[in-house]
């Protein structure tokens, strides 16, 4: 059932942000639980696995070639996706948003976008939302990057359906010329974890890709992960937390995207030159990441139509399951369809 509700205002935060507060770098912690994975086992949902989730016409509203997952959570007792839909790339994207019972079978909640990405004030209005938090007071934090510039930036609302009030300037930015992140950043996955917030993000290299942390106590305020033992250029003043090192990875690990669960921190990530390979990694600090020997865990025999390609995805870690959403097709359309692993991935 569809529920129609007016377009809301979208209206930018004209305050400016206090001063940041102290974000100490995480520092590594060795423990002596051994990364020792379980073969995963992630099964296309649904009584035919082959039709998708979500389509890329959801609505009479919304309906463009093309729709990834952007940003997933479950909350109150449902799945919720504020999903990214557009037909040109890089151009203005339509967020649309549906809840599910079971992840499977989706409902828009009303047929108009929630968020339309021309309303940024900065990236030219081409942006991507890519995660979704719920603060202790209810309000819904949504990040996005821009897809040119390469930064990232935040939006607030009391409700998915808004209206969403963006931050006046990006609230993280690539590294300063000659850093190893100068190129861009892209892709951001937000991770809470107690009082502290984690984004990874992808990182655009002049031959490839890499994965970034940064920090914060507020969503607002971001510190990048600095190893101290690295001083020099790029890396003096941040690293990265994975790069590529598989001869399948060919220079290139991107799209992170980051839970936490019983068996820790998990990432799944794309990989390599065909953009629909994907790998695990686990880690027991968020910071040191172990990847899983048998990598890549999709190709492209694995999805539930033939000749197909896979471009944004979304996990979310919850009642015992991972849930990976998968944006799938081809240039011509895509739609989006749910791979599951019940149980634990590691021993």
């Amino acid at each position: 059932m569809k529920y129609l509700v007016p377009l809301l205002v979208i209206f930018v935060t004209g305050c400016a942000a206090s001063a940041p507060p102290s974000t100490p770098t995480p520092v590594p912690t060795p423990t002596p639980r051994p990364v020792v994975f379980e073969s995963p086992n992630f099964v296309f949902q649904g009584s035919d696995p082959g039709v998708p989730i979500v389509s890329h016409d959801p609505s009479p509203e919304i309906n463009n070639f093309y729709i990834n997952p952007g940003a997933v959570n479950f909350q109150d007792g449902k799945f919720h996706m504020l999903f990214n839909s557009f037909t040109n790339w890089p151009g203005v994207v339509e967020i649309g948003y549906a809840t599910s019972e079971d992840g499977v079978r989706w409902e828009m909640v009303q047929d108009e976008p929630v968020f339309l990405t021309d309303q940024v004030p900065f990236g030219e209005g081409k942006a991507d939302v890519s995660s979704v938090l719920v603060m202790d007071d209810g309000t819904w934090v949504m990040y996005f990057h821009t897809i040119e510039e390469g930064e990232i930036g935040r939006a607030t609302a009391g409700s998915p359906l808004g209206p969403w009030a963006v931050n006046p300037e990006p609230v993280l930015t690539p590294g300063s010329e000659g850093a190893w992140d100068e190129l861009g950043l892209a892709w951001p996955s937000v991770v809470r974890d107690g009082e502290e917030f984690r984004m990874y993000y992808g990182v655009r290299l002049p031959d490839g890709h890499a994965i970034g942390l940064a920090t914060s106590t507020d969503g607002i305020n971001w510190t990048k992960y600095n190893d101290p033992g690295t001083t020099d250029q790029p890396y003096a003043a941040s690293d990265p937390v994975l790069i590529p090192e598989g001869e399948w990875e060919y220079h290139s690990v991107d799209r992170p995207r980051v839970v936490t669960s019983p068996d820790g921190w998990v990432m799944i990530y794309q990989a390599g030159i065909r953009v629909e390979e994907r790998g695990l990694a686990a880690s027991n600090d968020g910071i040191t990441w172990e990847k899983y020997s048998e990598n890549p865990i999709f190709t492209k025999a694995a999805f539930p139509i033939p000749n197909a390609r896979s471009w944004d995805t979304n996990l979310l870690y919850h009642d015992g399951a991972y849930y990976y959403f998968m944006e799938i097709g081809s240039m011509s359309g895509t739609d989006l369809y749910l791979a599951k692993h019940e149980g634990t991935l590691r021993k």
